[in-house]
Formats: C-alpha cells, structure tokens, sequence
C-alpha cells in the first residue's frame, strides 16, 4: 500500500459469535456461503478478512471470530454505513451469529506487513462481488 493511503485508511475491527443453536462449522459455513457475499457489497468495501480464533492464550475476551473491513478514510465508512447494502449486511447477522459482537475504528500501525495471501496462514474464501 503506497504510504499515502495508509495514513488515511481506516479498518473496521470487530466480534463475531455464533449463536446458539449453530454448531461452529454451520456459523462459519453461514458466513462464507451467505453472509459474506452480503457484506462484500458494501459500497467502498477495500478488504475483508475474518479470522477464526482456534485457541486463546490469555485475557478474558471469548469470541469465536474477529472481523476486519478495510475503507480509505473515514467518509468511505460513513457512506458504507448509511448505505442499503450494509444495512442488508446487519439485517443478516442475527440469521446466524449473536449480535453482542463489539466493533471499533481502528488506524493500523504496521510494524511487519503480514505476509500475502498466496504465502499467508489459513483458507481464503472467495466470494463473487
């Protein structure tokens, strides 16, 4: 990413949990398959990453995932939030997941850039956008 991008683009970070009455692999199936071409439509979308934690090594937040969205600044994100497609987005969650999650801005500060997704550790999904 040039270093004009990174110091205006924002990411959006956030909880995920399954709920209940899904099994793990069914929340995960649901989000790949259904939601996550739903969310992929939202309007200045840059990246979308979610990251299944398979173990925690301490602290007292549980989750069964976090969520990452990329957006050039923070005007991308205001209109991909007041947009219909993300309000479809949300409208989905409680289809398959809790909606307990919490979700904060975040402005990356990259010490080692993560290696790329050919190279990178887990499964990408591939959504049609």
């Amino acid at each position: 990413m040039p270093p004009e991008e990174s110091e205006t683009m924002i990411k959006v970070i956030g909880t995920a949990y399954k709920r209940d009455d899904f099994t793990r692999e069914e929340f995960f199936d649901y989000w790949r398959d259904v939601h996550a071409p739903i969310s992929a439509k939202a309007p200045g979308l840059r990246g979308y990453v979610v990251s299944e934690v398979t173990r925690k090594l301490q602290g007292e937040l549980e989750t069964e995932a976090f969520v990452e969205q990329w957006f050039d600044d923070e005007a991308a994100f205001e209109n991909a939030a007041a947009s219909p497609e993300l309000a479809a987005a949300w409208d989905d969650v409680p289809k398959y997941a809790k909606t307990t999650g919490t979700f904060w801005v975040v402005k990356e500060h990259v010490i080692i850039p993560p290696p790329q997704r050919e190279t990178g550790v887990g499964k990408s999904w591939e959504i049609g956008r």
